[in-house]
Order: structure tokens, then sequence, then C-alpha cells
């Protein structure tokens, strides 16, 4: 039978040729990692969520498989699959996933990167019982493009506070020129600031109490500014509302360019502005109020600095929430070695593959997901999208 053209996986099996395969040489090889790697990509489109589950679909859709793959051993087993992505160094998967999103994202200039963490709770929970993952739980950093709606990149942690140490290491692999990069109050670090400026993007931080000198000074400088009437008038401000999930909240957001006054101004690399966001909520009657600022190193007109503020949580909605609603990465028992990790970037290709497709209106991720696993010829749609840019 003729081969399917299948553009994006032809790019996929490319950049998969390059890892270097850990298996020991001159063993017992019976089938091609390309072939596996692309079986487990397969598989987790489909809606698989554990290596047997991964076997099984391979068994199914055998005589498919072979119209792309060369499967010299036949199907494999699910043993197989495990034991590879066991071995597999995260580092270069990571790369190989980076060189296929380049295309999509065309360059940082002007774009939206949201970096956030996300645990792993399942694979966590196996890791601190297991005698070969001792290291605890597992954490893993991701770098959102907001505007092409896609991961740039990950890194992982053992711990939420280990973020500090691997943002400038992921952002040593990334090139984010001409970007704003948004990070929440763990990542507003000196250090990570300076990495920031270094890759010749902008820096926009939530401040809290673990800068407690900046702190103080911005939270009293706003306090004093909106009952000084000259003051006042130097801010920039801008007020919106909106309903969140039948709570209403009203915004108010402050900003100053002009912060010479601040004493610690200089340990900052290239820091312009600081943000004052107020809400004010109420839902069922009740009442609340908080307020959060926050730091950057280009000065702001106040909505557009809304919109990055409010933008980056799209993080947590468009990519963690939506792996683990279209696959239940919270819930995987996928967990020993580098398994963990490996299948973690499997998923982000899966997502973007899946979201990509907009032929089949209104489905759902897991609809799309169970399209695939039915109708070959919608699987191979979805596939050759990644060169239809």
């Amino acid at each position: 039978m003729e081969k399917i053209k299948v553009l994006s996986l032809d790019r996929i099996m490319e950049l998969f040729e390059e890892i270097p395969d850990p298996r020991r040489p001159g063993g017992n090889i019976q089938h091609k990692m390309v072939d596996l790697l692309v079986i487990i990509l397969l598989g987790v489109i489909s809606g698989c969520e554990t290596w047997i589950e991964i076997e099984d679909y391979a068994h199914a859709k055998n005589e498919w498989l072979k119209t792309f793959l060369e499967l010299p051993g036949g199907v494999p087993s699910n043993d197989t699959y495990r034991r590879l992505m066991t071995r597999i160094l995260p580092q270069k998967l990571e790369e190989a996933y980076r060189q296929w999103v380049l295309p999509y994202v065309g360059g940082c200039i002007g774009k939206h990167i949201a970096i956030d963490g996300k645990t792993i709770c399942a694979a966590s929970n196996y890791r601190l019982s297991s005698e070969e993952t001792p290291e605890g739980k597992l954490h893993i950093i991701s770098a959102w493009v907001r505007e092409d709606g896609i991961s740039l990149g990950q890194i992982k942690t053992d711990e939420k506070s280990n973020e500090i140490t691997a943002i400038p290491k992921m952002l040593d692999t990334m090139d984010i020129k001409g970007a704003v990069v948004t990070i929440d109050a763990m990542g507003c670090q000196v250090d990570i600031a300076e990495k920031i400026i270094e890759r010749e993007a902008n820096y926009l931080l939530a401040l809290k109490k673990n800068q407690p000198s900046l702190y103080e000074s911005v939270e009293e400088y706003f306090n004093w500014a909106r009952t000084e009437p000259i003051e006042k008038k130097q801010l920039k401000e801008y007020n919106y509302e909106d309903h969140e999930h039948g709570r209403y909240v009203y915004r108010t957001i402050e900003v100053c360019n002009d912060i010479a006054w601040i004493e610690t101004v200089r340990e900052w690399k290239q820091l312009s502005s600081i943000i004052c966001v107020t809400r004010k909520g109420e839902r069922e009657g009740r009442k609340t109020e908080e307020t959060a600022y926050y730091i950057s190193s280009r000065e702001w007109e106040a909505d557009e600095v809304a919109k990055h503020i409010q933008g980056h949580w799209t993080i947590e909605n468009n990519l963690h929430w939506s792996l683990d609603v279209a696959f239940n990465e919270d819930s995987s028992k996928i967990h020993l070695g580098y398994s963990a990790e490996n299948i973690s970037i499997i998923r982000k290709i899966a997502q973007k593959l899946l979201k990509a497709e907009t032929t089949f209106k209104g489905g759902s991720i897991r609809r799309k997901a169970r399209r695939v696993a039915l109708l070959n010829d919608y699987a191979e749609k979805v596939l050759m999208l990644g060169d239809q840019l």
C-alpha cells in the first residue's frame, strides 16, 4: 500500500530520529525508536493513558500504522514503550519539541509569554514512594505563548521552590527576544529579571512579600498617591468589570512609570514601572477586596498592562487545565525514571495538533481524540496540520 503523506508527522519523525537512542547498542533491538515514539504520540492523541492502552491501540491500528511506519518487529509490547520512555533524556525530547513548535510561533517579538509551574499529582505520589525515583514531587514549569496558544517549552523541577533556579535555565534554551514575560511571585527574583533582560525581553513580575523592602516601598507609595491629589493625577489608571463564575469583579489598575525614587530600583535590571491592581468582588451578597502589585522593565499604559496581567492566567486555563481535562494528566500513573517528564512533552504535541484541527465544529479536545481513535481519515487530517501554517 502506498504510504500516506502525513505532513506534520513527517516533521515530527525527522526530529524524533535526531534523539539519541538510550537502548544498549548491539542488544536485541526489534523496534525502531522512531516507530515507538510515533505510536506513543498517536496513542496519546487518541486518548490512551497507559502503556497497555497504547499497546491495544497499536494492535487495533496495525494495518493503518504499517502504511507510514516500518514496524520490523511487529506491534511492540507495553513494556517496550515503558522502558524506552523511562530512559530517553527529557532534554533531548524537549529539544525536538522546541524545534517542532518554532514554525507555529515564528518569533516572539511583541508577544506575551506566561511562565508558570504545575505539579503532576499522581506522578509525584508515585515518585515519593519509588526506589527508582527518590527525588520527590514532579513539578513542570512551562512557557506559554498566549497569542499562539502553544507551549514554547518546559523544564522539570522536584519542588515548586526550585522554580527560582529552574526558570533561568529554561530561558537560556528559548528565543524570547521582544516578548513580555510574566511570572507569578515565585519568579520575582533579581536574577530572573536580569536573565529576561539578557535574553532581550521585558519582564512583568508579580510582587509579594518575598521581596519585603521593594514590596513595602511599592505598597506605601500607592497608599500615599491615592490621597495626594497632585500625585494621583500622575498615575495612569484603568477600570473594568466582568463576571467570573457567578462572581462580579471590578478591577482598578494603577501604573506609575516614574520610579527613580525607589531605593532598591538599582538592584533590578531596567526596572521602569510599578503597578497596583485592586480587585473588588461580590458573590451571593458577600463582598471581597484584594490588592496585588507588579513590577516591570517597561513603561505601560494602564489598559495595556491589564491585558497582560489578566492574560497571564491563560496558561492555567488553556494549558494546565486543558491537559488535565483532555489527557487526565493529574491522574496519570506513568512515573518511572524519565517517563513522566517525557509523556508530558508528548501530551503537549498532542494537545497542539488536536487544538489546531478546526473542521470538526464544536468538538472539544476529548471528542476530537475519540474521533481520531475511531476514524483513520480524521487522524490523518489532524496529523497533516503541522505544515499547513
